[in-house]
């Protein structure tokens, strides 16, 4: 299954997703994140237009706040193998 740029940011922008993607090294990793602005740092939402800014420049890339390891991660979008959104959150 092929996942879009745009259906996997608009998501994370909504929700918490379960993301589950390749890594550089062929191993695949499976991460909680978010760009859910209630659940970002403070810092970052004082930064207006920065994930907006990285998106637009980055287009085969997806940068977004892992919860569990309370940190920015990314992944290359088609990389992606399945998406789930949680509502634990």
């Amino acid at each position: 299954m092929m996942f879009t740029r745009d259906n996997v940011l608009k998501d994370l922008r909504d929700y918490v997703a379960e993301i589950t993607f390749t890594k550089m090294n062929g191993e695949n990793r499976v991460m909680r994140c978010t760009l859910k602005p209630d659940l970002l740092p403070e810092k970052y939402l004082i930064e207006e237009g920065v994930e907006r800014d990285f998106h637009e420049t980055h287009k085969d890339t997806v940068r977004a706040w892992d919860i569990k390891a309370a940190g920015w991660r990314s992944f290359k979008i088609d990389s992606v193998l399945y998406v789930q959104i949680i509502d634990a959150y």
